[in-house]
């Protein structure tokens, strides 16, 4: 009910705000008001059992509004209703996905709010990309919905062929991670996440310096802050009337990130990588930190091609752990914590290598688009597939169907939230 309250009484005060505006300046539009309502829906099979299940289903209204001041800057916000079932539970949700003003000041832009930060050149895969943080039990047609926002101050100064950009971050946000559906004893409670506290030492910090030439881009960054992906904590371990109790966390950690990332052409192909080297703050060594990672150098590289109606990405991304020692388990219950923080972390080995593919085509006049993306781990034998078809069914009127499907080995990523986040999906959306 406060859902459709809601609505309703956006949509009521939307023209009389839109005449006053109107009415202030004939010459110029200084608002813009556009979005998209969808249905849709995901099936698949209950973990540990073959039958059929809605796994999701939900309509939604989303809404982007601009208001702008063409001299000295604008402001944008983005707003989403949902309203459905997910998880088995019902689902009533408003969401301010992005919300913020701009300012311009000579060569000066600064902005304010909550915002979604995307780093890096590669795509999909982006290890410079440290800001603001990711959902991945979000259930959605579109990759992008994974992102989420922070409230952040971001600046930037361009000198041309240059550009450099500040952001601070003075409060953390944590990625939603499929906890819960990790392999953890009986005995352990999962808490939610454990953030830290409010003091402004605690935010963090990020630089970008970025080349633009007709023939070369590319940048230089760095970050200092919490992560975004927290590791997997014990709060507390007891005993209770005789029985072993354990409750965990997410807690996000420290790291320094230094990265770079470029884009350029070579001969018919578009040539693209990207790296970045993650050092830990805290001693990752200590049992005690079992939720830091081990410092890393991450690296993507990939190529482009367009024939005709076909798109063809081809990367491959590897990872080098450093300082990195086998685990040997110990029969102790902390066992299954460092074997789910490594999992988390992508360092359940020394070195990793994995091949990512995502080939698309337009037919029909390009009313339909069909994309498969797929992505294996070499090393883990983890994969993921996506295919995924787009038809126009008329102007602003799309059909979507499609599938994302996990596998993995025992005491992997993928192979802990296979059963539960593999699913089909249909939709239908309409854009205004």
């Amino acid at each position: 009910m406060r859902l459709m309250t809601l609505i309703t009484l956006l949509f009521c005060t939307v023209p009389l705000f839109s005449q006053d505006l109107f009415f202030e300046s004939e010459k110029q539009t200084p608002y813009e008001i556009n979005g998209f309502m969808r249905g849709a829906f995901f099936g698949g099979k209950r973990p540990g059992n073959e039958k059929l299940v809605q796994k999701s289903g939900y309509g939604e209204l989303g809404l982007k509004m601009r208001a702008r001041n063409d001299e000295w800057g604008d402001g944008y916000a983005e707003l989403r209703f949902r309203q459905g079932h997910e998880f088995d539970e019902s689902l009533s949700e408003v969401k301010i996905r992005e919300a913020f003003v701009n300012t311009y000041l000579g060569g000066f832009d600064f902005r304010l709010g909550q915002q979604i930060v995307v780093w890096g050149r590669a795509d999909g895969y982006n290890p410079t990309n440290n800001i603001t943080p990711q959902n991945m039990l979000v259930r959605s047609s579109d990759e992008d919905d994974r992102r989420l926002g922070n409230f952040l101050f971001r600046g930037s100064y361009t000198f041309d062929p240059f550009n450099i950009e500040m952001i601070w971050v003075p409060q953390y946000r944590a990625s939603e991670l499929p906890t819960f559906l990790f392999p953890f004893p009986s005995f352990v409670t999962f808490a939610g996440i454990d953030n830290p506290a409010s003091e402004l030492e605690n935010g963090s910090f990020a630089a970008k310096l970025d080349l633009g030439l007709r023939a070369l881009e590319g940048s230089i960054s760095y970050f200092s802050g919490y992560m975004p992906l927290p590791g997997i904590y014990p709060d507390s371990i007891y005993v209770d009337e005789g029985q072993l109790e354990a409750i965990i966390v997410n807690r996000p950690y420290r790291m320094r990130v230094l990265g770079g990332d470029f884009s350029t052409t070579l001969g018919a192909f578009g040539l693209r990588g990207e790296i970045a080297y993650r050092r830990p703050v805290d001693d990752y060594a200590k049992e005690v930190n079992v939720h830091v990672p081990n410092p890393d150098l991450q690296y993507v590289v990939g190529i482009d091609k367009t024939i005709g109606d076909l798109t063809l990405i081809v990367q491959y991304i590897g990872r080098t752990v450093f300082d990195f020692e086998e685990f040997e388990g110990t029969g102790l219950p902390t066992d299954p914590l460092f074997i789910n923080n490594r999992m988390i972390a992508s360092q359940l080995h020394e070195t990793s290598h994995a091949l990512f593919v995502r080939p698309s085509m337009t037919l029909w006049h390009e009313t339909l688009e069909i994309e498969f993306l797929a992505y294996h781990d070499l090393t883990t034998e983890e994969s993921l597939i996506r295919p995924i078809l787009i038809y126009d069914i008329a102007d602003a009127l799309v059909f979507k169907t499609g599938a994302d499907i996990y596998a993995g080995p025992e005491n992997t990523l993928f192979g802990s939230i296979d059963e539960a986040l593999s699913s089909g999906f249909v939709e239908l959306r309409v854009s205004f």
